[in-house]
This record gives structure tokens, C-alpha cells and sequence, in this order.
């Protein structure tokens, strides 16, 4: 009997101001300034590191927003923010882990 794979949703943004989504070192979804993106996937089982990176092009402050859902499931809620200055280039890079096995989020 086969295993029905996991489903994976990912809600990416708003960014400021180009935000990149990687699922295994693989760019899956990317965004530029305000834009918000919804990608969807199953997963079939194994283990998957997921990494959002946030670029601040323009100085000042900046955003990173993204939600990671599998099976409906919150695995990852990042709604973080950094003030000003006139520093440009990346202001946010972070990973998460997780196992999906039989189907199922089984570690984050």
C-alpha cells in the first residue's frame, strides 16, 4: 500500500524587499517588495530543510513573513522586522528541519 505524501503550504511575504524560499537548497518561491506568494507541494517521506532569505536592497528597515503548514499543521510562523540605518543586502536567513514519515510530520 502506498502512503498518501504530506501536503506542504507555504505562504511567503509580504517581504521588504526580495525574499527567497528554498526546500532542500532548491529556490522554490521568491518575492520582491510587498508581493505575498502561496506555493503548494506534496511531500513524500523523507527529511526536507526548509531556509527563507530576506535582502534588503534599499536600506532602512525591513520585513520577513513566512508561514509553514504540512497536512494543515503550523511547522514555522516568522513574522519578524529590523529597524532602520543604511545597511543593504541580507538582514534575515534562518532554517528549520523537519521529517515527514508514513505521510505525517513526524520532527520539526
Amino acid at each position: 500500500m502506498t502512503m498518501k505524501p504530506a501536503r506542504l503550504l507555504a505562504v511567503v511575504g509580504p517581504c521588504d524587499d526580495d525574499a527567497h524560499l528554498f526546500i532542500n537548497g532548491r529556490r522554490v518561491v521568491s518575492t520582491r517588495l510587498g508581493e505575498t506568494r502561496r506555493f503548494q507541494r506534496d511531500l513524500p517521506d523523507g527529511d526536507y530543510n526548509f531556509r527563507l532569505q530576506v535582502i534588503n536592497s534599499g536600506g532602512w528597515a525591513w520585513q520577513a513573513r513566512l508561514k509553514l503548514t504540512v497536512n494543515g499543521v503550523a511547522m514555522v510562523d516568522v513574522d519578524d522586522a529590523g529597524g532602520g540605518g543604511l545597511y543593504v543586502g541580507q538582514v534575515y536567513d534562518k532554517e528549520w528541519q523537519c521529517v515527514i514519515k508514513d505521510g505525517q510530520l513526524t520532527e520539526v
